[in-house]
């Protein structure tokens, strides 16, 4: 686990600037390896290290083969790495223990190819010395973040953090408007844009090439054609063999020479992953609870008990007042890019990591893949029911939302309007879902935001193969690469690794995603008040009774943080987006609508506006001039 990056081009390059802005990421030491390219321009790879697989210097990055000349920097984990070197000609023909020899050796062996035989979590920058080229690659859900820009002088910069990029000297350039628009729609930045113009992400689930004796294109291809994969049929025992490979997934994701432990609720997710670890592998796990004041929920003696039932050691730790605020401060300064969530995730990194926990695993993902919000079985029925209403869809459209306005008031029936109307495409109006404010409410604290058009990425390369997926599966799908991936798994990064921590997520290994989104929909529906039916079948009676609690986790208490600790905060945040966007939002207004109302969803948009101008308070300043709107 690590930091890489890697730069092509003439200009004058400090590999020091990028290892010290992704020193966080690697702790345990750093590379740099450049060669210098037939037309006199340079290729650099820099690396920091978080030592987790093989702690010797025999594993260090970037690593060179010696026979063919190749260098790997790589950041991540291959879980299947152990039958993967058995392939290539077993533990004895290599120098090292770990998964970054056997990426190496395979990407030698085989090419680009190999990384469809890849399960894990992983960002690549790898020099084909042979064919004289770079090759890039992100795994298949976009677990681990790889950013890209073109440089000042034309070159290429890639890097695990925008901040290692803005750090490097070599990029310019303005905010990125369309991304802000966004952000204020979803919480999040929509892959692959980001805050600022010019800088990408490399899409999840696709390789890239550039030709380093014609660097001036960047070609891409997917290697996770999931759609077709999932024209495969279960396995007539599908239930059994569903069983099997999350417990195979289990067992490879805790691979690691350091302590290690489960982040560990009083819910379903969690409690089946603990349940999944064989019995003579858990003396050596650790689960972890966080709770304390200025929380929603304290599910540390639930968790306990579900800890207690499985004879694994357990951690409940209490954060009182003065070092939630604190660490909360850290956890905003921490953010590659800016979210409307992602703290909690911090705090709970940062107490683990206190407590010796290099390496956790956690059940992020197993709500989208599975359909637990239940949304996956809904809006296939809504999109149904408007396709089958034809022509007469527009009137039942404006007589349900006319309804639903004397019901639930104005921003309601406004939500309600933008998902019918997005009704037709089971991606669209499942990002309709994930809304966080109306177009009316952004007119209302920015009134810029009416220049700007409104952007949809679809969730796929193949729409048309995306497009005869069931509903639920389309949904599920929609999710993992929507939602999932750009807010639940980058924020699950940066939270993490500010803290030197490595972060695992077995629920969305690549052959368990496959293996859940091939199961029959009906085994994975909400059935009998059941939700999750494959995972909580899986459960012991001892735990089965904890789990069927309402759902619960580790929320923060935002109205609470925002009207008290917070305020001045808000204020200063909301100041920065006046002066740095044309922002017209009355921060004192809008905190007294929130004393009145207490209402949760309405704390969460504030503290995503409060994530918004922190983040450019912090970053904007020194990376961008003042942006400007379309027209001004």
């Amino acid at each position: 686990m690590c930091g890489i990056a890697g730069y092509i081009g003439r200009e004058a390059f400090q590999a020091e600037r990028l290892q010290g802005a992704l020193a966080h990421r690697g702790p345990d030491g750093h590379g740099h390896w450049s060669t210098r390219l037939r037309d006199g321009s340079q290729l650099h790879l820099v690396h920091t290290r978080l030592s987790i697989l093989d702690l010797s210097t025999a594993a260090a990055q970037p690593m060179r083969d010696p026979a063919s000349g190749d260098v790997l920097a790589f950041n991540g984990e291959i879980f299947n790495y152990r039958s993967l070197r058995r392939e290539l000609g077993g533990p004895e023909a290599f120098r090292s223990t770990g998964d970054t020899e056997v990426l190496l050796r395979g990407l030698v062996a085989r090419g680009p190819e190999f990384f469809a035989a890849l399960d894990g979590m992983f960002a690549v920058l790898w020099h084909d010395a042979a064919r004289r080229r770079l090759v890039i690659a992100r795994d298949p859900l976009g677990i681990k973040p790889l950013y890209y820009t073109r440089t000042r002088g034309g070159g290429w910069l890639f890097a695990s953090e925008i901040r290692a990029i803005l750090a490097s000297g070599l990029w310019e350039g303005d905010l990125h408007l369309p991304g802000v628009l966004d952000f204020l729609r979803f919480g999040s930045l929509q892959d692959p844009d980001t805050i600022f113009a010019g800088i990408h992400a490399f899409p999840a689930g696709h390789r890239g090439e550039i030709d380093l004796d014609d660097p001036t294109r960047l070609r891409t291809e997917s290697f996770w054609p999931i759609e077709k994969i999932l024209s495969q049929p279960a396995p007539r025992d599908a239930e059994a063999w569903h069983d099997a490979v999350w417990r195979e997934t289990v067992l490879e994701h805790l691979e690691s020479d350091v302590p290690t432990g489960v982040f560990l609720s009083a819910g379903l997710d969690s409690t089946a992953l603990l349940e999944a670890i064989p019995s003579e592998q858990r003396a050596r796990v650790t689960a972890f609870t966080l709770g304390g004041e200025l929380t929603t929920n304290d599910e540390t003696e639930l968790a306990a008990i579900t800890a207690a039932n499985l004879g694994v050691r357990h951690r409940g730790v209490r954060l009182g007042q003065a070092e939630v605020r604190e660490w909360l401060r850290d956890g905003l300064a921490a953010m590659d890019l800016p979210s409307a969530d992602g703290v909690n995730t911090y705090l709970v990194s940062r107490a683990s990591r206190a407590a010796d926990l290099t390496v956790v695993l956690s059940g992020t993902g197993a709500d989208e893949l599975h359909g637990a919000y239940g949304h996956a079985t809904t809006l296939p029925q809504l999109s149904r029911l408007v396709r089958l209403a034809g022509p007469m869809a527009g009137l039942l459209r404006r007589g349900t939302v006319r309804a639903y306005r004397s019901l639930r008031g104005e921003v309601a029936a406004e939500r309600l309007d933008l998902m019918l109307a997005e009704a037709a495409s089971a991606w669209r109006l499942t990002q309709e879902r994930r809304r966080f404010f109306t177009p009316t409410q952004i007119r209302g604290i920015w009134p810029g935001a009416q220049a700007l058009l409104q952007v949809w990425r679809a969730p796929t390369d193949d729409l048309a193969a995306f497009e005869r997926l069931d509903g639920f599966n389309a949904v599920s799908l929609a999710e993992l690469r929507g939602y999932t991936r750009d807010m639940l798994l980058r924020d699950a990064d940066w939270a993490t690794m500010a803290n030197h921590q490595e972060l695992r997520v077995p629920f969305l290994g690549r052959r368990y995603v496959e293996c859940a989104l091939r199961m029959p929909a009906d085994l994975r529906r909400t059935r009998e008040g059941v939700a999750k039916p494959l995972i909580a079948g899986s459960l012991s009676e001892a735990n089965r009774e904890l789990v069927r609690r309402p759902k619960t986790g580790f929320n923060l208490a935002r109205g609470q943080l925002l009207l008290g600790p917070f305020r001045e905060d808000f204020h200063a945040a909301v100041q920065t987006l006046r002066e740095r966007l044309g922002f017209t939002l009355d921060a004192g207004a809008a905190l007294r609508r929130l004393e009145a109302s207490r209402s949760a969803p309405e704390a969460f948009r504030l503290w995503a506006i409060l994530s918004l101008g922190f983040y450019l308070a912090k970053h904007a300043p020194a990376a961008a001039p003042a942006a400007k709107l379309p027209g001004s």
